[in-house]
């Protein structure tokens, strides 16, 4: 929203630095303990701008990455942060699907995409098959804090079901019942969930405040509104997000 023809800013999470409702903190420990394990390879499914691929072939510098996502901006934005942190020559990004030529990796890594595979049991099954025995799975993913009610359901973004996620529990069962057993599990803070969806706000709304008389400004002030109360009026408190660190087992759940 620079001139009175150019569009306004999309909302492409230039200000944050993860794509999801992720701390520096808990990204540093994260990368810590998985970087203790030496994978050769990571395989980032969903990699988004790769941000946190990037952070791990940092931590191991003799681990190659492979990132994929659907978005094509996302990747781009990670083609250049790979150059800019001299990792070009160890990483690849693309911007497709994910789909049965996917390779095995050591470490594969999921976060806020287990949809690239389909429902959550699917994606554990998926990733089970796409990790490398004594492995690790990073998985980032949505969980209910409780079973919501219709009322709840219809405050949240249309066409969202009781189904589309698990509570805590069920969701490290499902993990078990998947081929893994859980290393570390971790939910993610007020303050991270309030940073992440600010933050993914803030570029449009300094656009407004720059730019108020601008031809769309109507229209990207109703999205976002829309978009802040599909965050405070409803998954606040009731959608959680948690990280669990898996490892592949034979013993049968």
């Amino acid at each position: 929203m620079d001139s009175p023809d150019a569009p306004p800013p999309v909302g492409s999470g230039s200000a944050l630095t993860y794509n999801s409702p992720l701390s520096a903190e808990r990204a540093e420990r994260l990368v810590d303990r998985l970087a203790r394990a030496a994978p050769s390879d990571v395989l980032d499914v969903g990699c988004s701008w790769a941000e946190l691929l990037l952070d791990l072939l940092d931590a191991v510098p003799s681990a190659q990455g492979l990132g994929i996502d659907e978005h094509g901006p996302d990747i781009e934005r990670g083609r250049e942060s790979a150059r800019r942190r001299g990792l070009e020559d160890r990483v690849q990004l693309e911007a497709r699907p994910a789909d049965e030529t996917l390779p095995q990796a050591d470490l594969v890594v999921n976060i806020g995409a287990f949809q690239a595979f389909g429902d959550v049991p699917t994606a554990l099954s998926r990733l089970r098959e796409l990790v490398r025995p004594q492995g690790r799975v990073l998985l980032g993913c949505e969980y209910w804090e409780h079973t919501p009610s219709d009322v709840e359901l219809a405050a949240l973004w249309e066409g969202t079901t009781a189904q589309e996620s698990l509570l805590l529990p069920d969701l490290v069962d499902a993990a078990i019942a998947a081929g893994f057993r859980p290393l570390s599990t971790q939910t993610v803070t007020r303050q991270e969930w309030e940073d992440y969806e600010s933050g993914h706000m803030a570029p449009l709304e300094q656009g407004l405040a720059a730019n108020p008389e601008h031809p769309r400004a109507g229209a990207v002030r109703e999205q976002l509104d829309q978009q802040r109360t599909i965050w405070l009026r409803g998954h606040r408190d009731l959608l959680g997000f948690a990280y669990l660190v898996l490892v592949p087992t034979d013993v049968p759940a």
